[in-house]
Parts: C-alpha cells; structure tokens; sequence
C-alpha cells in the first residue's frame, strides 16, 4: 500500500512534526527512565559519601540526565583525551564505562596522597602507574556502591578492569549499539566536573520488565536506614583534621628577618588578654585562651565562632 500525505492534508500541524529515526529507535518508556533516575540518585549518594570519606573534603554527586543513544554518539560527544574506567559484568561479560574529567581525576589522587586537591601543575592528561594504582583503589569502592544500587532490581556482579585515555580505543559495542548515558555533577571541593556512566543496552535487557514504578516501591526503594547513618557517623567522627592555634601576626621588612637573632623580641598584634582564634581546616571556628595541662601547652575554648561558609 502507498500512502502519501500532502501538504495540504498536514496544513497548519506541520510545526507540531517531529522527525523520527527508526534506526535509533528509544527502548526504554518514560517510566521506566525515571526508574533508572532513581537508582542512579541513589548510587550518586552513596558515592558522595565514599569519595567525602576517602578525599576527606566535600564532595556532592548529583544526577543530571537520563539519555539513550547510538554507541557511536557517545563515543564523539567525549573530548579527545579522557580517563574511562572499563567495569565488566562477570556472569555476561558485557562491559560499561564511566568517563571522567582528567582535571578532576587528577584532583582526587592529589587529595589522596596528601595534597590540598587541586589539579595545578599536572599538566598531562594521563595517569602514571603509581598514580593509577591509586585511583583504582577509588574505583573499586566505585564498582561496589554500583552494585548496591542495582541490587533492588538484578544482581550484577561487576569488577574493574582497566582504565583508557583515547575514547577512540575503548572498545564497548557497535557503533550503532544502543547505550544509556547517565550523566552526573560531581563536586570536590571547590571543582566541578560532569561525569558519564555508559551502559549498554543489551545489559539491561533482561531486567528491562523489572523497571517499573511498582517493583521499585514495592521491593525496596531505597532509604537512609539506621545503619547506614551510623556507618556514615562513624567514618565522620574518626576524620583527622588540623585544628591550629594563631597567637598573633606581625609585619615585618626583608632586612628585618635577615637581621634576625638568638633573644630578639617580635611584637606581634595580639594583645596578652585578648582570646586566640583557633581554626579548623583552616576556617576560624573557636577563640580561647593560653594556658597549661599536665606540663603542656594548652588552649581552654572560650567561644564557638557561628559561621556562615558551606564548610562550616
């Protein structure tokens, strides 16, 4: 049968058309996207907490976008050069992928072998083995987190098993193999970066009837329970920071210092009954007084500082 519209027929709806390619055809319904949204919202919680607890630093994941698409179309929209962490499911030995920013990499394994978390200096987008090793031990509390999330719906037995640079080598399907892309706003501190989860269709598809509004309410919708908020306490209350105590500051010439000896004085701007500021982390939280315990230089807090920034 050969049917033809004419434009007369479409007259005035022609701005209401929408053009549809059958070769990119959508396999997952509205529902079934807002399913996925919530695992993810709940995976991108828990990985906050991993990686504020690892890093020792603030941390916020969020989940932006929900997107199927071509293979091939998720491979061109990545910049040239990347971190990608491989995962493989065990039992089907498909394979997903999770892009990273190489800034944002770079100012986690800072954070993780002592530094302030800034990605200043590196300037290369490559890992070297010393660095990888570190962040595969991130990752691998990554593919932990990921299965927790999925545990409502399917098991899904995963495992890290490499990690690329060149999006052009990272081998997950065919082109035109359908993926979903969940895209995430990570926040470390004062960097913000988007990260991608890709994962392929074919993954999904036996669970696919699993992703309805009533199997995720009625087995088991995910909620902050007791135990996990204790976990989360826990790791909180056993952080090391520096609390350092200031008793006073000075201005003073380069001939000054260089003219420096054993019993000079320097008069700093603190005067002998005005309390100490005590800071943590670096923020000012606390003024005290001097003092001494147990033959020990000691500080007896006075004061509590209300603060106004998002550290305190």
């Amino acid at each position: 049968m050969d049917y033809r519209v004419s434009n007369s027929q479409i007259g005035g709806t022609s701005t209401n058309l929408k053009v549809y390619d059958f070769k990119k055809a959508l396999r997952l319904s509205m529902e079934q996207v807002r399913v996925l949204t919530r695992i993810h919202e709940n995976f991108a919680y828990q990985l906050a907490s991993l990686i504020s607890s690892e890093l020792r630093s603030f941390v916020q994941v969020e989940v932006t976008t929900v997107e199927q698409m071509l293979y091939e179309e998720f491979i061109n929209k990545l910049p040239d050069s990347t971190i990608l962490s491989v995962f493989e499911s065990g039992e089907q030995g498909i394979r997903m992928a999770m892009d990273l920013n190489p800034e944002m990499a770079f100012v986690m394994i800072d954070r993780l072998l002592g530094g302030k978390g800034t990605a200043e200096g590196w300037g290369r987008s490559s890992l070297t083995p010393i660095e990888a090793n570190v962040f595969k031990r991130l990752l691998e509390g990554v593919v932990q987190i990921l299965q927790k999330a999925w545990s409502d719906i399917m098991v899904l037995p995963l495992k890290y098993v490499n990690m690329e640079t060149n999006p052009q080598f990272l081998q997950l399907g065919i082109p035109t193999e359908t993926v979903i892309v969940i895209a995430f706003q990570l926040t470390v501190g004062k960097v913000e970066e988007t990260m991608h989860l890709c994962i392929p269709y074919i993954l999904l598809e036996p669970y696919i009837p699993k992703l309805s509004s009533h199997n995720w309410y009625g087995h088991g919708k995910w909620v902050k329970n007791r135990e996990e908020s204790e976990y989360l306490q826990d790791r909180i209350e056993h952080l090391i920071v520096p609390v350092i105590t200031e008793l006073g500051r000075a201005t003073i010439t380069m001939e000054e210092i260089l003219g420096l000896n054993v019993n000079d004085v320097i008069q700093l701007n603190q005067l002998v009954d005005e309390p100490l500021q005590v800071r943590v982390n670096e923020e000012m939280k606390f003024l005290a007084h001097p003092g001494t315990k147990k033959s020990r230089v000691a500080i007896k807090i006075e004061h509590l500082i209300e603060g106004e920034g998002k550290n305190d």
